[in-house]
């Protein structure tokens, strides 16, 4: 693996940092602002989810830097932490719905859109972890995995805005165009990871707004959340 391929994964996970702080820190000042007090399950959710971003960030820079043991050892708390996220989540999910939360937009709805991103992420990171001793298809999952958490720190960015969709949308093809792009330069052909799991997750987004629409979807989320 070239020094160029190492350092782009790292590229991508300061990428990730800077756009998920721009996102998230707004949003986060606003409530504060609010007086809005954090939950201990959503600080919780808070903690773990920021804890991802840093293992995820110091993964990158420990195989960038050659520490490949460091990498390894980590990878156990990485592997025993996304479980931690995908197990705490969908309760949290259930409970905001229950809730009502987040206002202006339907809770059932966006209550599929959170259990379907953590399905994902816990997919990319299962598939990740069963394929390490392959190097680039395990961080190519592993970078799917990540990118899979964008789209709600994306979608802060045009809070203001009464669509913020089509940001969303633009900002992940960019996302995950990037590793496509990154083959090409460098005279490899696209890896099938990189293109089909971003393929994947990219058509999953409008089939999930779109299944939560649906009467079925309502009828069984509601008495999910009874």
């Amino acid at each position: 693996m070239g020094g160029a391929s190492r350092w782009f994964y790292v590229g991508m996970a300061s990428a990730i940092l800077v756009a998920e702080f721009a996102g998230f820190s707004r949003s986060y000042r606003e409530r504060i602002a609010g007086g809005y007090v954090l939950s201990p399950a959503a600080g919780l959710h808070v903690v773990l989810f920021a804890g991802w971003i840093a293992i995820f960030c110091a993964q990158t820079s420990l195989i960038a830097t050659r520490h490949v043991l460091a990498h390894r050892r980590l990878g156990v708390l990485a592997a025993l932490w996304a479980t931690t996220m995908v197990l705490t989540g969908p309760p949290l999910a259930v409970n905001l719905a229950r809730r009502g939360f987040p206002t202006g937009t339907d809770p059932l709805v966006f209550l599929l859109v959170i259990l379907v991103d953590l399905a994902v992420f816990g997919a990319f990171v299962l598939a990740g972890v069963l394929s390490r001793r392959h190097a680039e298809t395990h961080k190519r999952f592993m970078l799917l995995a990540m990118t899979s958490l964008l789209p709600p720190g994306i979608g802060r960015w045009a809070i203001a805005e009464r669509n913020p969709a089509p940001v969303v949308m633009v900002a992940l093809i960019a996302f995950l165009a990037a590793p496509l792009v990154a083959d090409r330069l460098s005279g490899r052909r696209i890896n099938w990871v990189s293109l089909w799991g971003g393929i994947v997750l990219f058509a999953s987004i409008p089939v999930r707004f779109a299944i939560g629409q649906t009467t079925m979807w309502h009828h069984f989320a509601q008495w999910l959340t009874r």
